[in-house]
């Protein structure tokens, strides 16, 4: 055994890892010390808030460019108070698609607004609001107020598109793939493409905003806002509005019935205001020579009722 000893210190000396061998510095745990934050700092905030007002900005533009959309399909389909017309009209195709795509706009800017505004939310649960600038500190008071005016153009956009404008098409016999609408090309100038994997404004799913709208009815009631319309539809405490009938076009009167309940004529060349709730209702206003009833096929309109919303009825005479 002790023979031995020389050639068992010759083999341990040739060992990796023992005095005299090149030191492996793949196994090095000497590392400068790191903090991953797990929460953004203020100047992530103050992006955050930068976005955000510039998104709701972006899309209260792009609401009005759907809404004239809108309004130019409803136009296609026949006027306000007179027979719907037999069969889909040949020129909705395009005029609809078009619609559409700005919907899609429409939508894909709202989640992103949205997800904005949960930033900021957060970060006022969290207290990081403190470390803003005055000027900032009051953009994020000033959010809650946008959001809920967004909120509420959502809504309305979506009883436009999908509740009236949907009717329409269907009573008319228009059938538009999802397809045809997507591929609507957009002809603004220096306008980009539109996704079609994004946001469909023909299903009902891609309108919903939760969780986002009980954040935005949380805020309102900490942040001291306005009520806005996601507190009034959770409690059913809608305010009360003005709408106008304008009948100023038609030499008959014209009757008015909102959900099925009759308010009255409104009077000849006339422009009479209405006090409603605001929200989405089903309004149907027949002239006088109408032979129909409200509630026959084409006569009900969906819309959502805000201060100042106006229906301009057209008459054939």
């Amino acid at each position: 055994m002790i023979a031995s000893l020389p050639v068992i210190l010759a083999v341990l000396a040739q060992a990796p890892g023992t005095a005299g061998a090149p030191a492996d510095k793949s196994f090095r745990t000497e590392v400068a010390p790191r903090i991953d934050p797990v929460f953004g700092d203020a100047a992530s905030l103050r992006e955050a808030i930068d976005q955000f007002v510039a998104l709701q900005g972006e899309m209260e533009s792009v609401r009005d460019e759907f809404s004239a959309a809108v309004h130019a399909a409803l136009a296609q389909l026949g006027p306000v108070g007179a027979a719907p017309p037999i069969t889909c009209p040949a020129e909705i195709g395009p005029v609809y698609a078009g619609a559409s795509a700005v919907g899609r706009r429409y939508l894909a800017l709202g989640r992103r607004m949205a997800a904005r505004f949960r930033e900021i939310r957060r970060a006022e649960e969290l207290g990081d609001i403190v470390a803003l600038t005055p000027d900032y500190r009051n953009r994020a008071k000033k959010a809650h107020d946008l959001f809920q005016d967004r909120v509420r153009d959502y809504r309305e956009m979506r009883a436009a598109f999908y509740d009236q404008l949907g009717e329409e098409m269907r009573h008319a016999g228009c059938k538009l793939s999802p397809a045809v609408a997507a591929a609507a090309p957009d002809q603004r100038p220096g306008s980009t493409a539109v996704d079609p994997s994004g946001p469909d404004p023909a299903n009902p799913k891609s309108w919903e905003l939760e969780p986002q709208d009980e954040t935005t009815a949380a805020a309102g009631a900490k942040g001291g806002g306005r009520s806005g319309t996601a507190t009034e539809a959770a409690d059913g405490a809608a305010p009360a509005v003005w709408i106008q009938i304008d009948n100023s076009r038609c030499a008959q009167p014209s009757a008015l019935t909102i959900d099925g309940a009759a308010v009255g004529d409104i009077a000849a060349r006339k422009k009479i205001p209405v006090r409603t709730h605001a929200g989405p209702h089903a309004l149907c206003v027949l002239p006088g020579d109408d032979q129909r009833t409200c509630g026959a096929p084409g006569t009900v309109r969906r819309a959502y009722l805000h201060e100042g919303w106006t229906l301009v009825v057209r008459c054939g005479d």
